[in-house]
């Protein structure tokens, strides 16, 4: 008689499954042929063109692709990459911004350039290269980068997780009782951040977009209860951490909601009430912080202003009468100028143009700003961007939206505004990839959101994108410590 056959036992011979699921989408032809093409060959002409009629065209290029590539990304559930997140948010806080100021701040018949006392040709050339870096972006991004989350992946809540959004927002207060975290973001002692409080505004926005899953998904009773309360507590805070972290956060809810065992597919009106909804809460909060910034300014107070004192001095100007209308009317002059970003990376853009660049100088002084102090206790805590930018090219810059891209322009011209993207990805892709051999579905959730908020931010620069990735492992193992605890009474059924 012959030997009975032999079988190798499945895990050695199955591929280790990916957390995130392992049925990626392949490469998009839209994506790395007819978009980055478009863009490419717009911003070369607007190049070429350097007037008013191309910087329009260009801006509005720049939003059609930028909300196409939202709404393939959020409703026709598109992978998820951060180089086309990265390359979506430069479109629409660039392009989009501008076009934005273009339409709706009065001129009175002067060029876009001369209302914001730019020479001639900068502000075409410079969003001409806006969509040259995004078509880079794009064309890479879909043919080397893997999808981050695959088709199969299903994002389920439980109660251990709903556990961790219930001490979050305990956390939250305390946070903000203890001015651990104040308006807008941690506070800091001297040159240093709390870091209690920078833990609580890494968590935030990925926990805020569990939270509204977990809520939609928990089983009646209790646990419906509870989530609503963590989800309307965690929401409310959007008038505290501003707009900008509002909106981004608002993306992040309608993503994770798309993983979620939530019934999102097939159901229109469900679809609309909702974003209807959410966008209404981003409104009424993003006028409620104005109010609380307005505020801050009229308290009187030389030092410090917390939160509870805005939240004081505010509640006397809405009794008072008039408050929310001088808050509109404030959000509406603001936003007129504050969504034209491209000033400034089109005055770096020219001066690279005419004066040596900084030659890596801008990214190593922002780099070494992320070294902890203990390591590095002589960094220059005293550098920024503006200041550099100045000294090469004659400048008076004070405060300015800096990007990524005005990094690539201060230190290699239109080369490292090119450049400068595309090994921003690389390197947070390599980070995420090392990080979800070692994490859980939940943390790694948590770091995937994190980095994702951090690409959606067009106003982010090179220290805050390096610190993003620098706690990334340190505030995943603390959500891993946590999970791993044994069961709290306070965790539901």
């Amino acid at each position: 008689m012959g030997a009975a056959p032999q079988t190798v036992p499945k895990t050695l011979y199955q591929p280790r499954m990916r957390v995130f699921g392992d049925d990626l989408v392949p490469p998009r032809t839209a994506f790395f042929t007819v978009i980055p093409t478009v863009l490419a060959f717009v911003g070369m002409l607007v190049w070429m063109l350097g007037d008013d009629a191309g910087f329009v065209l260009a801006c509005a290029v720049a939003t059609v692709i930028g909300f196409y590539t939202l709404w393939d990304w959020l409703f026709r559930k598109g992978p998820t990459r951060f180089s086309t997140t990265t390359a979506m948010a430069l479109l629409m806080g660039y392009g989009a911004g501008a076009l934005n100021t273009w339409a709706t701040l009065p001129r009175g018949g002067l060029t876009i350039s001369a209302t914001m006392g730019l020479p001639h040709g900068v502000l075409p050339r410079a969003m001409g290269a806006v969509l040259i870096s995004a078509s880079l972006l794009y064309f890479f991004g879909e043919i080397f980068e893997k999808p981050i989350f695959g088709r199969d992946f299903r994002f389920a809540v439980d109660a251990r997780t709903r556990g961790l959004i219930y001490i979050g927002v305990i956390a939250m207060m305390a946070g903000y009782a203890t001015h651990a975290i104040g308006f807008q973001g941690p506070t800091s002692v001297g040159n240093h951040l709390n870091p209690f409080g920078a833990f609580l505004i890494w968590l935030y926005s990925p926990l805020t977009a569990i939270s509204v899953t977990a809520f939609l998904t928990a089983p009646r009773g209790r646990p419906k209860v509870l989530s609503g309360i963590a989800m309307m507590a965690l929401l409310l805070m959007f008038s505290i951490m501003g707009r900008r972290n509002a909106v981004y956060t608002a993306v992040e809810i309608v993503l994770v909601l798309g993983f979620s065992a939530y019934q999102w597919r097939g159901r229109t009106f469900h679809k609309i009430f909702m974003i209807l909804g959410l966008a209404g809460v981003v409104v009424v909060c993003s006028l409620t912080f104005m109010l609380l910034r307005i505020a801050g300014f009229t308290s009187n107070r030389t030092e410090h202003v917390t939160v509870a004192k805005r939240i004081e001095v505010a509640g006397h100007m809405v009794k008072k009468g008039g408050a929310y209308a001088l808050a509109a009317s404030t959000t509406t002059q603001n936003v007129q100028r504050r969504t034209f970003v491209l000033g400034f990376l089109a005055s770096v853009l020219d001066g690279s143009m005419r004066r040596p660049t900084a030659h890596g100088l801008d990214a190593i002084k922002q780099a070494q700003l992320v070294i902890p102090s203990f390591i590095d206790p002589d960094k220059d805590y005293s550098f920024s961007e503006e200041g550099l930018v100045d000294q090469l090219f004659g400048y008076g810059f004070g405060d300015q939206p800096n990007s990524i891209l005005t990094a690539g322009a201060t230190d290699f011209g239109l080369a490292g505004l090119l450049l400068y993207p595309l090994l921003l990805v690389g390197c947070t892709r390599l980070l995420f990839d090392l990080l979800a051999r070692f994490f859980s579905t939940v943390p790694l959730m948590l770091i995937a959101l994190s980095f994702i908020n951090s690409s959606l931010q067009t106003e982010a620069t090179i220290t805050g994108y390096l610190s993003t990735m620098r706690v990334a492992l340190f505030f995943g193992l603390v959500i891993a410590a946590f999970l791993a605890m044994p069961k709290l009474k306070l965790y539901d059924k």
